[in-house]
């Protein structure tokens, strides 16, 4: 139900214990019905770890995603993506010479801000969503530059 990570600072010991969502709210569920839930078995697991969403995840799908996309020799964009929910952080875009590079670090000034929840956003990086039925939603919000949002889209999002 849960692991232990020791995390050592300055010779202090730090114990993090990371507790399963789902094998909570199981627990919870079973007590509510009087019954008690079997140990989950180390493939279960190790399975569902694999399974959630995380940073490493995003960032990996969303540079495989732009290592595809073409943008015109004569553009310059500088984008932020600001993530939150299940996994949160903010990434930088920038397309500059027709190439585009997604860094995982936080730039003021950007042309275009973008605001999406990671589970949706991992979702329209997947092709599993429409970005633009997330945005006439409200689930992906943008603000900016109209001009450069056009150029990241058709770069990045419909190619």
């Amino acid at each position: 139900m849960y692991s232990v990570k020791t995390l050592t600072v300055t010779g202090c010991t730090v114990y993090v214990y990371m507790i399963s969502v789902r094998a909570i709210q199981e627990e919870l569920n079973m007590a509510a019905k009087g019954k008690k839930t079997a140990p989950k078995t180390k493939a279960e697991t190790v399975n569902e770890t694999v399974q959630a969403l995380s940073w490493d995840k995003i960032i990996e799908d969303f540079r495989a995603k732009v290592s595809k996309a073409t943008a015109p020799a004569d553009a310059t964009v500088a984008t932020q993506i600001k993530l939150y929910g299940s996994v949160e952080g903010i990434l930088y875009v920038l397309i500059a010479n027709g190439i585009v590079v997604v860094e995982p670090f936080d730039y003021k000034g950007a042309d275009l801000e973008i605001e999406a929840d990671s589970d949706v956003f991992m979702g329209v990086i997947n092709g599993t969503r429409s970005i633009s039925n997330a945005i006439a939603d409200g689930d992906i919000k943008m603000q900016g530059n109209a001009g450069k949002a056009m150029i990241l889209g058709a770069a990045v999002f419909f190619n």
